[in-house]
């Protein structure tokens, strides 16, 4: 199969590969979209704090199954105990021929983080794409308990969204996210943007601050108001949209400096900041200003798998109710051969939006 491999550190090449050959309990998915994300690049610099080069880069993942192979001791109708099979007896109603996105996730189950139910923060956390090969090829395996179908009527493109949605509904989950609250999200970017289409979703007043003008109008595309940080009144928007009170949640997914230190004073007295960015260079950050205004800090990693679920949910009931675009939040399709000209764009910021990787091509 056709793959792009990160072999060290800033260098990649196509390549092919061996077609990976699902374990007991694992589907073979062929991939039709890979989204390429952020933390794709810090993985990319060889700058990730927990995984090594060399690796096939890509945990969203959305494709067709391909293959099950039961479960050690699992039957199923027709077929041997452990058997390569078409079944779903073993395979949690998932059959060959399935849409399907994937969590990414695998934890080692017996941390304190494992036991007390947090995989997603487990101590030894590893992910599809990071520490495991992953999407950015034609095949790909995941545990078939992993794998969430998705409805038939969503265009495949739309489908592909699906992992950015889960990372959103945690984010939202984690912020405490009411309806009517007042939420700015910093930095419109990819997962910015998703993140605010959720948040709006969760009957959040949304507003995106983006000082790229592109990026500016895929927000305004997507029915959200939106302001320019460097030449716009940060003052008057917080005047304007709050009273003056400040945001009851501020959302931080640029991972820039001036985002990250503008947080304690957007956000009002007892809210609550969720900086989204996992790696990065260190920032000078002054808690004392969240003590002042006896703010709540929180962190947000991946996503339990419940909450993976309820991102797909999420997505596809935007999907049918047809009232909030979907189709700005995806800017690029490439072929999966132009994996490099991707990530290149990435870095350069060049991207409106989410890139998509066509793996058919």
């Amino acid at each position: 199969m056709k793959a792009a491999y990160v072999y060290e550190s800033e260098k990649m090449d196509i390549r092919e590969l061996p077609v990976p050959q699902a374990g007991a309990g694992e589907a073979l998915i062929e991939i039709v979209y890979a989204g390429v994300c952020g933390s794709d690049i810090t993985m990319y610099r060889g700058q990730h704090p927990t995984a090594r080069l060399p690796v096939v880069l890509g945990h969203e993942v959305f494709g067709i199954v391909r293959e099950i192979n039961a479960p050690k001791g699992a039957t199923q109708s027709g077929g041997a105990s452990g058997s390569h099979t078409s079944g779903s007896h073993a395979s949690g109603g998932i059959r060959p021929g399935d849409r399907v996105a994937a969590e990414p996730l695998l934890f080692c189950g017996e941390c304190e983080a494992c036991r007390q139910g947090f995989g997603n923060v487990c101590g030894k956390l590893r992910l599809l794409g990071l520490h495991l090969n992953g999407a950015y090829a034609q095949y790909v395996t995941a545990g078939v308990e992993k794998l969430v179908p998705i409805r038939t009527d969503i265009p495949d493109k739309l489908a592909a969204l699906a992992e950015p949605f889960a990372v959103a509904y945690h984010v939202c989950a984690r912020a405490g996210l009411r309806v009517g609250d007042d939420a700015l999200i910093i930095g419109g970017g990819p997962i910015g943007n998703v993140v605010a289409v959720m948040a709006k979703a969760a009957g959040a007043n949304v507003t995106v601050s983006e000082p790229n003008p592109v990026r500016r109008a895929t927000v305004e595309a997507l029915g959200l108001p939106s302001i320019d940080p460097v030449n716009g009144d940060m003052d008057e928007l917080v005047a304007k949209k709050t009273g003056g009170a400040g945001f009851d949640v501020v959302i931080e997914s640029s991972g820039s400096k001036a985002g990250i230190l503008s947080t304690t004073a957007l956000c009002k007295i007892h809210g609550t900041i969720v900086p989204m960015a996992l790696a990065g260079t260190p920032v000078d950050f002054v808690l004392g200003q969240v003590s002042f205004k006896e703010q709540t800090v929180v962190g947000s990693r991946v996503y339990p798998f419940l909450h993976f679920k309820r991102g797909v949910e999420t997505l596809e009931k935007l999907y049918a109710d047809g009232r909030q675009p979907l189709d700005p939040l995806i800017s690029d399709i490439m072929p999966l051969g132009e994996a490099q000209k991707a990530v290149d764009m990435m870095i350069a910021g060049q991207n409106a939006c989410k890139i998509l990787l066509d793996a058919k091509k």
